[in-house]
């Protein structure tokens, strides 16, 4: 009687603990939390910096995931992957071998992007899409996560990672200043061919990198400035670098590579600052450039001493003349003993990027393809050095305190064969072959205020009708379509 109490009792219990392990389990209790981190866009030019987990001390990632083991039993083999779609396929950032109950794990994301990421001319926003798993998870027990964020085009700067809110001095503003080195490109087939043009032409052979020493190396800073002035090079505006804490629309900027300055034949401040520092670069000296509100303007550095030039001396908005090179050296010398006593001061608004170092702590330059229309209009720029009497009326507005946007009346922007001229009016800066790739652009004019622009074409067309569809063509490379009618010679759209 006993022996069958005691083995029904056994059943009951039996069937009580089979009925229960469908509600409970026994093998875990908690989930693996996860927190990511994420930046909100990627600039093309540093893209080999976000790949690199050695430059700026892996300062810069696309996102870090902190992983937190919630379970009570121990996970083995914690693997982490993502994706981007478009960019990088599934990839494996990496494996824990053992995470026990409660243990944290951070992984960052440093994504390789392919070289073409370079040729990006829109914006635009991505989705990266991660996964984290471990040896014997069930399809439901992995994580998923996904983020958006955006990829900027191969021009736009960044000044800060942060928001408007977050800004607190000027060292937040400067956050990102020491990317602008990815941005001077030395290893440009274009700009190398321009420099050896300087070389040539401007120097007549003797480079600074022969001997390094200061008389020559400035010799070959006044030779860059010379080459600008030359060909007639246009100083844009001041617009760009943040002047104001507070003038948070000026913490990005569209930079133009230093072989769009060349070809463009047209800078801002910083522009042509990055153009004269792959110049120095590629002639072997140690180029900086210096930051202060509102201005920048290049150098270099040579055996414990800097040296500057003023680059904007070549004429544009906001100047009355043109400088000679050994004005725009005097004066760049001014600014740099102001810039070093300000910066002794501990004033964070004068910074010093330093190129070569920062190439060498892996902030290294985009890679750019050479190109044959590119290098063409380096041939028709260096043919421009030589011919000082080219255009009377230019030379005469220069020798008279004017300067090429500003003549103090009416400027006449011609094509080449000068088969027709444009009147702008006074005071609005001219800014020739503005655009890379739309040679059928010719020039834009830009009012005082930056509200209205004037662009001026040259289409090689037998009628109107042929020459509206090339430049529709034109603007379609650009993501964008023209809707237009006209009426005669007349063209409203």
């Amino acid at each position: 009687m006993k022996k069958s109490v005691l083995s029904i009792a056994l059943l009951l219990t039996g069937l009580i603990l089979f009925g229960l392990s469908f509600f409970i389990s026994w093998d875990s209790s908690g989930e693996v939390d996860v927190e990511i981190v994420n930046t909100r866009y990627i600039m093309p030019a540093a893209h080999h910096v976000y790949a690199n987990p050695e430059a700026l001390n892996g300062r810069y990632y696309l996102f870090k995931a902190k992983i937190t083991n919630n379970t009570d039993k121990l996970l083995e083999d914690v693997t982490v992957r993502y994706r981007i779609p478009g960019y990088i396929d599934w990839t494996e950032l990496d494996v824990i071998g053992e995470m026990f109950p409660g243990q944290i794990a951070s992984v960052r994301c440093y994504p390789k992007f392919k070289d073409d990421i370079t040729e990006k001319m829109t914006e635009s926003v991505e989705k990266t899409e991660i996964e984290i798993s471990w040896d014997g998870a069930d399809e439901d027990d992995i994580v998923e996560e996904a983020f958006d964020f955006k990829i900027l085009d191969r021009n736009r700067f960044m000044f800060t990672n942060l928001s408007a809110d977050e800004i607190t001095g000027w060292s937040d503003v400067y956050y990102n200043d020491v990317l602008l080195a990815c941005f001077v490109t030395p290893n440009d087939p274009i700009v190398k061919y321009y420099t050896q043009n300087i070389q040539e032409k401007i120097l007549k052979g003797e480079t600074a990198s022969v001997k390094k020493e200061p008389k020559e190396a400035v010799r070959f800073l006044l030779g860059i400035y010379e080459a600008t002035r030359l060909a007639h090079m246009v100083y844009s505006g001041t617009k760009g670098v943040p002047e104001f804490i507070q003038d948070y629309t000026k913490f990005s900027q569209s930079n133009r590579l230093p072989r769009e300055v060349v070809t463009g034949n047209t800078g801002l401040c910083l522009e042509l600052s990055l153009l004269y520092t792959s110049v120095l670069s590629i002639a072997g000296l140690d180029p900086v450039i210096f930051l202060i509100p509102g201005h920048a303007y290049p150098g270099f550095r040579l055996k414990g001493n800097y040296y500057a030039i003023e680059a904007t001396g070549i004429g544009g908005e906001g100047l009355g003349s043109i400088m000679s090179a050994e004005k725009a050296f005097k004066v760049g010398q001014k600014e740099l003993g102001e810039f070093i006593q300000r910066a002794r001061m501990g004033d964070p608004r004068y910074s010093l990027i330093d190129i070569s170092a920062l190439h060498y702590d892996g902030v290294t330059p985009m890679n750019l393809k050479d190109d044959q229309f590119l290098r063409k209009k380096v041939d028709d720029i260096v043919a421009s050095w030589s011919k000082t009497n080219r255009n009377r009326n230019r030379t005469t507005a220069r020798s008279t305190g004017n300067t090429g946007g500003n003549t103090g009346g009416n400027n006449y922007v011609n094509n080449v064969n000068r088969a027709f001229s444009v009147t702008i009016p006074a005071g609005w800066n001219v800014v020739r072959n503005p655009v890379q790739g739309v040679p059928i652009l010719i020039a834009q004019a830009i009012a005082p205020d930056q509200l209205t622009l004037i662009s001026i074409y040259d289409i090689p067309a037998a009628n109107i009708d042929q020459a509206m569809q090339i430049l529709n063509q034109y603007i379609r490379n650009f993501g964008m379509t023209m809707y237009y009618e006209y009426n005669g010679n007349t063209v409203k759209g």
